[in-house]
């Protein structure tokens, strides 16, 4: 292995994330895993990471993402989902207004907005999906693409929908959705609360399933390794899974041990549910939770 391959991989675990003030949006939080497609690299999605316009966030199976907006506004990712960030920018002033463009490409998507932001900022977003695009003034809005079928809900505020070569419709009665089937007229009508509390679900980080966040305090240790290339074969196996591991090196008796861990743990619960699914992964592994 090159000192040079070694060198990237202590920046990583070592240097800081980019403040959050300079990003278009900020994971908050992950339920690995995912990953965040940038220049022809797919990295894995990390709590703390700064996101850019022209980056495309990637879900996997059983997995959650949830971003902070650069208003403060949150979108959250279901599984096997992608959302790209195509065009995000906050101007200045008394009442700053944020506008461009997220495009939903696969799974289920929730944009909400904290009650306290909405008088400080303004809106104009679209939310563009395969064939409808909504459009966003500060509202809380969930939609998927399903196999048969566009959704978009409108739970709180209003919205415009525009189907692809058509006039644009504006939804202004909460708990109302818009759908267009594969095949078939598209329609407006109430969402009943059962289906809206199970679509809702869908794009929620879930609990004991080994979500990192940006306040969590504890590590799971996964392996532990005195030879250098073994721990970065077990590294870039994570990695490339969509698991955000780091390797931190502790001097020993003789040399280095270095440990393969991931960091962000809300508690030892969090950190064991995803030890006891790193087991069944990755043969040999010896999970431990620690408080950080």
């Amino acid at each position: 292995m090159t000192t040079a391959r070694w060198l990237c991989v202590l920046i990583l675990a070592l240097v800081p994330l980019a403040p959050a003030a300079a990003a278009e949006a900020t994971v908050e939080a992950v339920q690995s895993p995912a990953w965040v497609n940038r220049d022809g690299l797919r990295l894995p999605l990390s709590a703390g990471a700064a996101l850019s316009n022209g980056d495309e966030v990637v879900t996997g199976v059983n997995a959650r993402a949830r971003l902070r907006l650069a208003d403060g506004s949150i979108v959250k990712l279901g599984e096997n989902a992608r959302l790209r960030i195509e065009s995000l920018d906050l101007a200045a002033g008394a009442k700053r207004l944020l506008r461009g463009t997220l495009r939903v490409l696969d799974g289920a998507f929730r944009f909400t907005t904290a009650a306290l932001d909405k008088p400080r900022f303004r809106r104009e977003l679209d939310i563009e999906f395969v064939t409808v695009t909504a459009g966003i003034r500060g509202t809380d809005v969930w939609g998927r693409n399903f196999p048969e079928r566009e959704v978009v809900v409108l739970i709180e505020g209003e919205i415009t929908v525009t189907p692809r070569g058509a006039a644009p419709l504006p939804m202004r009665d909460a708990l109302t959705f818009y759908q267009a089937p594969r095949t078939g007229a598209p329609s407006i009508q109430p969402v009943p609360m059962d289906l809206l509390t199970e679509w809702a679900q869908q794009t929620e980080i879930q609990p004991n399933r080994g979500s990192l966040s940006t306040s969590g305090r504890w590590t799971l240790s996964i392996a532990r390794f005195d030879n250098q290339d073994d721990a970065l074969a077990l590294y870039d196996s994570l990695r490339r899974d969509g698991y955000p591991a780091r390797i931190r090196p502790k001097p020993v008796a003789g040399g280095q041990r270095y440990h393969v861990r991931l960091e962000g743990f809300a508690s030892r619960a969090e950190a064991e549910a995803l030890g006891a699914r790193m087991r069944e992964i990755y043969p040999g592994v010896a999970p431990e939770p620690m408080r950080r």
